[in-house]
C-alpha cells in the first residue's frame, strides 16, 4: 500500500526556531522527523531571504515537499508525485487554519503559546490526532469509499452536469448531445460497469443513480469515471453549441454553482477537473 499513498508525512514547525510542534510519518517514508524539521525551516528561510520568493514546493527523486506558511508557523507535507498538488495544498491550508482557529486559545494567541512552549511533545497531541483523521479520510487507497463521501462526490458532479445542460439550446440539440454522450461512453462500460445504466438526457447525467451503498466501487474507479464523463460532456456541448453559447452557459450557470459549492469541489479535488475540462 505504501506506493499508493498520496501523503507520506507532515510537519507543523515553529518558523523561527525550526522546532517540531507536530510531526507525522505515514507508510512509505523513512525520515528522522525531528532532524529534518530544522532543515525544512532553514530551507524556507533561505529561499525567502535570498531570492525574495515564497517557497511552495520542492521535488526530490521520489517525492514532493509542499509548504504553507503563516507569520509564526510552517506547515510542510511530503507527498507522492502522483498526488494532486492542488488538493494537497487545500488540505494544508485547511489544517493550518484549523490549528490556529480551533487548537489555540483566542485570548492567548499563537505567538504567546509558542513563547511559553518548551518542547513538550504532548502539548499539541490533539492536533496530531486531527491530522491522522484528516489523512485517513482523504487518503487515496484501493479500498472502498465511505458511502457518505461517495454520495457527496456524486452530488457535486450531478450538479455540474445539470448546470452544463442549462445551456440555451433547442430541446432537439440537447437530445442529440445526450445521445452522443451515451455513444461515446459505451467503450467505458467494460471498465466502469456502474456507468452502464446511468440516465443521460437533455437535463444532464444522473450520476446519483450510481449505487455506492454496497461499498464495491473504489475511489479510483469512481473518480476516473466521473472525470471522463465530465470531459466528454464538455466536448460535446462545446461542439454542438458553439463557443459563444458555451461561454454564456459558463458565466450564467456553471460559475455561480462552482462559487456556491467551492469548498466541496476543493475537498474532493473536483475543482481541478472543472478548470481542466470546462474553462
Amino acid at each position: 500500500m505504501a506506493d499508493r499513498r498520496s501523503i507520506l508525512g507532515m510537519w507543523l514547525i515553529e518558523r523561527g526556531s525550526g522546532r517540531n510542534l507536530v510531526a507525522r510519518a505515514y507508510d512509505g517514508i523513512e525520515i528522522d522527523m525531528d532532524l529534518i524539521a530544522p532543515f525544512l525551516s532553514a530551507t524556507h528561510t533561505f529561499i525567502d531571504k535570498a531570492s525574495n520568493e515564497t517557497l511552495k514546493t520542492i521535488d526530490t527523486e521520489n517525492s514532493r515537499y509542499v509548504w504553507e506558511a503563516s507569520e509564526h508557523l510552517l506547515f510542510v507535507m511530503v507527498i507522492s508525485k502522483m498526488a494532486r498538488i492542488g488538493h494537497m495544498r487545500f488540505m494544508l491550508e485547511y489544517a493550518l487554519n484549523e490549528f490556529i482557529n480551533n487548537f489555540i486559545p483566542e485570548e492567548r494567541g499563537i505567538d504567546n503559546v509558542l513563547k511559553e512552549w518548551h518542547g513538550d511533545p504532548t502539548a499539541f497531541r490533539e492536533f496530531g490526532h486531527f491530522l491522522d483523521e484528516l489523512v485517513a479520510q482523504y487518503e487515496e487507497t484501493d479500498e472502498c469509499l465511505l458511502a457518505g463521501k461517495s454520495m457527496d462526490c456524486l452530488e457535486v458532479y450531478n450538479h455540474l452536469f445539470r448546470e452544463i445542460m442549462k445551456i440555451d439550446m433547442k430541446k432537439q440539440v440537447k437530445q442529440k448531445i445526450a445521445s452522443n454522450i451515451r455513444n461515446r461512453i459505451e467503450p467505458l462500460n467494460d471498465k466502469y460497469d456502474f456507468l452502464e445504466h446511468v440516465p443521460i438526457d437533455g437535463h444532464g447525467i444522473e450520476v446519483l443513480e450510481i449505487d455506492v451503498s454496497n461499498g464495491e466501487i473504489s475511489y479510483r474507479s469512481l473518480r476516473s469515471a466521473l472525470e471522463e464523463l465530465l470531459r466528454i460532456a464538455a466536448e460535446e456541448v462545446q461542439e454542438q453549441a458553439g463557443m459563444n453559447n458555451y461561454r454564456q452557459m459558463v458565466f450564467e450557470h456553471l460559475m455561480p454553482y462552482v462559487k456556491r459549492d467551492i469548498q466541496r469541489l476543493q475537498t474532493y479535488a473536483i475543482l481541478d477537473d472543472v478548470v481542466r475540462y470546462l474553462f
